[in-house]
């Protein structure tokens, strides 16, 4: 059965040993993490935890099903951990299938995968099984995230104002954890506590949400991409002054990784790199031109795919909680950087 959100944290709260299959995913990968760890919890921290990987499921289908019906060596409580860092999952249908038509499943199954939608034919099969319970978690919606700011604030001692509800849902995108962590840098400037309420003002969240630069972040991404090693230290020290290397910059960088994999389709053709980007008209900004004619010339398309992974990635490690934040962010636009020279 398929089971909403904001309804799921309760009814998860408790295992259900009639259900086999906890399935989580969606565009907020944070709210779908910390659905799955209340499953964890209630699983309980003494269990085995067993993983299996999507490869190994793809070329044995039984699997899942077998190690949910398998007994611990321990003679203790035991689960099945799955997770899918991309795509939408429909490599396990057969292997899910299996599980829910078994005979015996004695241990739950607990998958999230980062690209499932309503329309993935693993939640199409979840939500027709009541053996299977899927959550998928979307982004909160411009109007949605005020009341969930607010109720991030509150324990913390601080009330927002209308303001800088506005800016922490444009610099958040709608995403869970990343509204949390703006708001918990926002408790400490304003040195608020549950016994020292204090009321956050724009003026507060402009003072450590600085807007980033538009050139100044055209520039950082240019000497990234186009191996301009030595000018990438200024151009980082600039951004990190303002508070600006975060998950902004690696999404402006996605950006561009995936104008190039674009583009560098018709330079594959046969096309020269500065007629294909001369073709784009005003959908490249006439300064960047150059830039990206260097920056094709210098990337193929399988170190590009290799970069667009990577930059996937380093979002999902960025909404992790307790990550290294920017120390991730200049680690890999270095690496980028030498690549490229």
């Amino acid at each position: 059965m398929l089971v909403k959100a904001h309804l799921a944290a309760r009814s998860l709260a408790r295992l259900d040993p009639a259900v086999r299959l906890y399935l989580f995913g969606g565009p907020d990968e944070t709210a779908s993490r910390v659905l799955r760890d209340r499953v964890v919890t209630a699983i309980g921290s003494e269990a085995e935890r067993v993983d299996l990987n999507p490869e190994k499921i793809r070329i044995d289908p039984a699997i899942i099903a077998d190690e949910a019906a398998s007994i611990s060596l321990f003679g203790g409580h035991r689960w099945v951990s799955v997770s899918v860092d991309s795509g939408n999952g429909d490599e396990l249908v057969p292997a899910i299938e299996n599980l829910l038509s078994a005979t015996a499943a004695g241990n739950p199954v607990v998958v999230t995968v980062a690209g499932l939608t309503g329309k993935s034919r693993l939640t199409k099969l979840a939500e027709k099984d009541p053996q299977a319970i899927a959550v998928i978690s979307y982004l909160a919606d411009v109007k949605d995230v005020g009341p969930l700011a607010q109720a991030l604030a509150e324990p913390l001692g601080l009330t927002l104002t209308a303001d800088v509800v506005r800016a922490i849902a444009q610099a958040s995108g709608g995403e869970s954890g990343l509204i949390a962590r703006e708001i918990e840098k926002l408790a400490l400037y304003c040195d608020a506590a549950p016994d020292n309420r204090k009321r956050a003002a724009l003026p507060d969240w402009q003072a450590i949400g600085a807007d980033i630069d538009d050139a100044q972040l055209g520039e950082t991404i240019n000497a990234t991409f186009g191996g301009l090693a030595a000018l990438l230290p200024r151009c980082l020290a600039e951004l990190d002054a303002v508070g600006a290397i975060d998950i902004r910059l690696v999404r402006a960088m996605m950006a561009r990784a995936h104008l190039l994999a674009r583009l560098r389709v018709a330079v594959d053709g046969g096309i020269s790199a500065r007629q294909v980007v001369a073709s784009q008209g005003k959908a490249i900004f006439w300064k960047d031109a150059d830039a990206v004619v260097r920056q094709l010339e210098r990337w193929n398309a399988r170190q590009l795919a290799r970069a667009i992974t990577r930059l996937h990635g380093l979002e999902r490690d960025l909404k992790a909680p307790d990550n290294p934040g920017s120390i991730l962010v200049q680690n890999a636009l270095l690496q980028f950087a030498r690549v490229a020279a």
